[in-house]
């Protein structure tokens, strides 16, 4: 008896969805996606569904331009559109889309009152950075410490003022050579100067260079302040010239900790608020959606070379730059998903079981357009499933898988 508890998956990218009956699966457009009848091989008019007794085959016009490879018929047949396998009603178990979640930098932030920087004492900003990005760097998680010495007080000074304290810190921390590509000062400037209730913002450069003009009595103007960081690693993408599908892409962003931390290295509780917001991946990624698709059609037995010094020049005569083509890799995408079973009636093993099938249709979070003609479809499917007795929600905008 075999076993595989896992779906089988098959990739669609869908920049139009046909809605109108009658079209042939070889009239579909490179991109084009339609629910089609077998009673009649042609397109269901959206948002209705095959006929009783018929089953429906999600389709998609093919990517390639040419139907052979070199005038070879021995190699033909990639113009065939995209097939789904047979979808019974009754069989249909799952439909549902991901939401577009865009990348969300990690922020971190430290604030220190106007009386935690006493002269005489040198005040320790710390910041960790950690997350796969670092770990592929480095092979450990990166932190660094920097410190607020050299600042002079004045006769008779008490307290420092500590939007020169953040600023100096900050600005020794950030040129740590393993700190620097993964943490910046945020965006429009990463020191902000309280004074006496009004916040002013700089950046580190400003607060030490005169623009700010530091306060010799930070307790009498009530002078407070707060250090910004965000996450910035940016990582190394290839072209499509060269692209590999063992090339890394990240999907994890750097999570970035700050504390204060006294003379004795231990971290200061009295004095020093530090907080964090964790990040976010862009989801789903187009170079998780090229892969698929590159995947997707490995399994028809389309070829994609790659790890040969003339990879470049294979891929162009097998037409497998046509499916790099297809696919943004700097976009994001919208997943839809149609999860269905064939259950095996007549099964040599004595054993009932069902392969299940998982189709992923992905369209560019930008196009809004494609994207109600997907959910036509997607609606059009649960209202099948239902009139067959089989209560089959469209679930909606769930958290990315």
């Amino acid at each position: 008896m075999a076993y595989f508890n896992h779906a089988f998956n098959k990739t669609f990218i869908a920049d139009s969805t046909l809605d109108t009956a009658g079209t042939a699966t070889s009239a579909l457009t490179a991109g084009q996606v339609a629910l089609v009848s077998d009673a009649t091989w042609a397109s269901v008019a959206l948002p209705g569904a095959p006929a009783k007794g018929a089953l429906g085959y999600v389709v998609q016009g093919s990517f390639y331009s040419k139907d052979t490879i070199g005038n070879n018929p021995g190699h033909g047949g990639y113009k065939e559109s995209v097939k789904s396998k047979g979808i019974n009603p009754r069989y249909i178990t799952r439909l549902w889309d991901a939401t577009c979640q865009s990348a969300v930098q990690a922020t971190a932030s430290l604030s220190l009152a106007s009386d935690c920087a006493p002269c005489g004492k040198t005040q320790f900003l710390r910041i960790d950075v950690k997350g796969s990005p670092a770990l592929r760097f480095l092979n450990h998680n990166a932190y660094a410490i920097a410190d607020s010495a050299n600042i002079c007080c004045v006769d008779g000074q008490e307290y420092i003022d500590p939007v020169l304290v953040l600023a100096t810190m900050a600005k020794m921390a950030l040129a740590d050579p393993l700190i620097k590509p993964f943490v910046a000062e945020a965006s429009g400037g990463g020191i902000v100067a309280t004074v006496a209730g009004v916040s002013t913002t700089y950046t580190i450069e400003q607060a030490l260079d005169g623009t700010y003009v530091p306060s010799t009595d930070p307790v009498a103007d009530q002078v407070s302040a707060a250090a910004n960081f965000v996450g910035a690693y940016v990582d190394t993408v290839f072209g499509n010239c060269s692209f590999d599908t063992r090339d890394h892409f990240n999907a994890e962003p750097v999570e970035i900790i700050v504390s204060q931390l006294d003379e004795t290295g231990e971290v200061c509780n009295d004095c020093g608020v530090a907080s964090r917001t964790p990040g976010m991946m862009q989801q789903t990624q187009g170079e998780e959606v090229i892969r698929d698709l590159i995947m997707s059609e490995r399994y028809r037995q389309s070829p994609y070379n790659q790890g040969n010094a003339d990879s470049a020049r294979f891929r162009e005569i097998e037409m497998s730059d046509e499916l790099l083509s297809a696919v943004d890799r700097s976009a994001t995408y919208k997943a839809y998903y149609i999860q269905h079973s064939v259950p095996r009636f007549n099964n040599p093993s004595g054993v009932f079981d069902n392969d299940q099938y998982v189709y992923k249709i992905f369209v560019k979070c930008s196009d809004a357009g494609a994207q109600a003609e997907v959910e036509k479809l997607m609606t059009a499917l649960a209202t099948w499933a239902d009139s067959a007795g089989n209560f089959v929600p469209y679930e909606q905008d769930i958290d990315a898988v």
